[in-house]
């Protein structure tokens, strides 16, 4: 029987190539239980949050496949020019960041552009949780890679509640929301492409006196969005915390996203309450005390759930070498499931998409880890057997 097995196995793993399945990321995660238990897990998260506006906003952005992108409802060619050229002119994006430029950038096309109500190009639970090879970058890896943020703010707060006595009463609502908010744009702008592969994303931020402030612009199209949706300005600011946590007396990294973002949602950051005047005329973050000092008394009623969701955006630590090695393992094995590595759109959705959106990368890394190349065929051969790919 060992025999006769082996067998099997091994004309399994000579098997001819399928043709290259049609382009259907959404059907890939819903054929996912790594994305369909995230999804479970995003609902269950919106279910506790307190604010009923909050939850509403919040359950629309992640489920609707009709919602708004609210910071994008009316806007014309010239609006779309006129905040790339203030961006510019702040000193807050580069004109030349990509070879589509900055306009293709921050504006990608979307059904109902220019109207009243603006749809996302795909529903967030196919999209990825990250560029071309970055993490998570499969269909349904955006919600795996929500959920695990979401999770990790969760297992902060209870740590620092239980092990540190912090008093974060009041607080829960931000602890929640903000995970779930800040990646949001990731469905925006990483859109598949007919080849399996996703679209470059510029940087927002800019410089200033006090080093290079670029960051992601998803994280800036985030921001813009629960502006525009008039989202609670506490809950803006510890969304805008995720890529780093302010310094106490240095809180310029953060004014530079959230000024970006209010230039795009075309709101007044000061009048919204995202940032206040500083003593010296500039801007600053509401509730910080003035100066440099690090012993500063001001504390800030969001400054605990900002410091908790620095930390749970950390996702990308392991998940980042997670998906180099699940990539790099996957295309040293593709030759004996007969998949031409040098077809992308082939490789992409007749083998990689499907396997990882089924496996996720940790899942391979870890059994590459214990086993070694061939535990990693082992786990691939039922899944040929039963069509996935």
């Amino acid at each position: 029987m060992p025999r006769i097995l082996g067998l099997a196995a091994a004309l399994l793993l000579t098997w001819p190539a399928q043709a290259a399945a049609p382009a259907d990321p959404a059907a890939l995660a819903a054929a996912s239980p790594l994305t369909r238990e995230a999804l479970a897990r995003l609902r269950a998260d919106v279910d506790t949050l307190h604010d009923p506006a909050l939850k509403a906003a919040t359950a629309d952005a992640l489920f609707n496949p009709a919602t708004c992108v609210a910071h994008r409802a009316h806007l014309t060619d010239a609006d779309r020019q006129a905040i790339a050229d203030r961006l510019v002119a702040e000193g807050l994006a580069d004109p030349a960041d990509t070879p589509e430029g900055l306009i293709a950038g921050l504006f990608p096309a979307l059904p109902g552009d220019g109207g009243p109500c603006p749809h996302l190009p795909q529903p967030l639970a196919a999209a990825p949780g990250g560029n071309a090879g970055s993490h998570h970058s499969w269909p349904g890896g955006l919600a795996v890679h929500e959920a695990f943020n979401a999770q990790s703010a969760r297992d902060f707060a209870a740590a620092y509640r239980t092990l540190d006595g912090a008093d974060l009463d009041g607080q829960d609502d931000l602890i929640t929301a903000a995970p779930l908010w800040h990646d949001w744009a990731k469905a925006l702008l990483f859109v598949w492409r007919p080849d399996g592969g996703l679209p470059p994303e510029i940087s927002l931020g800019g410089h200033g006196d006090a080093g290079d402030f670029r960051t992601g612009a998803h994280h800036i199209l985030g921001l813009a969005e629960a502006m525009a949706r008039r989202l609670p300005a506490d809950l803006i600011i510890v969304q805008a915390c995720a890529h780093q946590a302010p310094e106490r007396g240095r809180p310029d990294r953060l004014v530079h996203w959230l000024r970006a973002a209010a230039i795009i949602a075309r709101v007044d950051p000061v009048a919204a309450g995202y940032l206040a005047t500083a003593p010296s005329g500039g801007l600053t973050l509401p509730g910080l005390a003035a100066g440099a000092e690090p012993m500063a008394t001001a504390v800030p009623r969001w400054w605990s759930a900002c410091l908790i969701h620095a930390q749970s955006d950390h996702n990308w630590v392991y998940a980042e070498p997670a998906i180099e090695d699940a990539d790099a393992l996957l295309r040293q094995l593709a030759p004996r499931f007969g998949i031409d590595t040098a077809n992308p759109a082939q490789y992409a959705w007749s083998y990689r998409h499907p396997v990882l959106s089924r496996l996720g990368a940790a899942r391979i890394q870890s059994l590459a880890a214990r086993g070694g190349l061939e535990a990693v065929a082992q786990a691939l051969i039922p899944m040929r057997a039963q069509g996935v790919f």
